[in-house]
């Protein structure tokens, strides 16, 4: 199944018979998949990426699968159809299918834990145990197609339940628990109907979106730059407390402590790459006065920026 999926696989592990590891290229970082056969047309897969953007597989035909996503880390940022953002985020759990069409997907904090269950639909279906269970794949789906393809359920204490325990399996037991934890999944979601996403925290218009994404952007390619932050949000004609507050919610911070580690961490390379002067690489990131950018560095990492380039050329030696 994952295997069917037109990724840029650059490596392939096998890991056993019924477990293999993916390694995934054109993106900017690194990203994992393994993937685990449960059941007949079902499959657990493990993401784990450390990276902001990557491919979206446009391969599946979509009416056929239903992808169910749990979120351990990080945060999931996909657009859905042409209209809106929607976001899946530490403890949430996302089903979605049918005609779905996913347009682009990335990861807004640079990293991705969680555990995704692939069914296709038509195979699961034949497994009489989940007949057993009172699971209707059928039934599901059509849930699905009434909710416009997807649904998030928000972190709750019952999804933890279910869903922390895939993470850390002893390796003899891996599989079978999962047998477990998929049917306790599967049977949590026949007994619940699904909504559509308006009004939900964490969705967002697709306009919205694009803006933040421009003033960060600007942000970025600009950091040592003196930014007047309600000056440079009303260019883009949108309300400051908006920007903020949808800013916080979509990157788990503050727009002014995100810059701020943004220029710090920017820092951290030229330390290590560069024989750059400290005083240089202050001015470089927006800090005028060295002193000033060496304490900010400090409470960053309990480290001085000569005591941080120091410990890391002897690490080199």
């Amino acid at each position: 199944m994952l295997e069917d999926i037109k990724l840029p696989f650059i490596d392939k592990k096998v890991i056993n018979k019924h477990e293999r590891e993916y390694q995934i290229g054109l993106i900017d970082g690194q990203g994992v998949m393994t993937s685990i056969d449960i059941y007949p047309g079902i499959q657990v897969i493990y993401n784990n990426f450390h990276c902001f953007t990557t491919p979206t597989d446009q391969s599946l035909n979509r009416h056929r699968y239903i992808e169910i996503n749990h979120c351990l880390k990080g945060k999931f940022e996909c657009q859905y159809n042409k209209n809106y953002y929607a976001y899946l985020c530490q403890g949430d759990l996302a089903i979605s299918g049918g005609t779905l069409n996913k347009l682009t997907h990335s990861f807004p904090l640079g990293y991705y834990n969680g555990v995704e269950i692939l069914i296709e639909v038509e195979k699961a279906k034949e497994n009489k145990l989940l007949d057993e269970f009172n699971i209707d794949i059928d039934l599901i789906s059509k849930r699905l197609k009434e909710s416009h393809n997807v649904y998030i359920f928000r972190a709750t204490a019952q999804i933890e339940h279910i869903c922390l325990e895939m993470y850390e399996i002893e390796e003899e037991l891996k599989r079978n628990y999962l047998k477990i934890k998929v049917l306790e999944l599967l049977l949590f979601l026949s007994h619940h109907d699904f909504g559509i996403l308006e009004n939900e925290k964490h969705y967002y218009p697709k306009k919205q979106i694009e803006i933040i994404k421009a003033i960060k952007t600007e942000l970025s390619n600009n950091i040592s730059a003196k930014y007047d932050l309600e000056k440079l949000v009303k260019q883009y004609n949108i309300n400051i407390h908006t920007f903020r507050k949808a800013f916080k919610e979509i990157h788990g911070k503050p727009i002014y402590q995100w810059y701020k580690e943004y220029r710090l961490e920017y820092s951290l390379g030229l330390l290590i790459n560069t024989d750059i002067p400290i005083i240089e690489i202050a001015n470089e990131i927006g800090y005028s006065n060295p002193s000033k950018y060496s304490a900010a560095f400090y409470q960053y990492t309990s480290m001085t920026p000569q005591q941080y380039r120091k410990s890391h050329l002897k690490m080199e030696q």
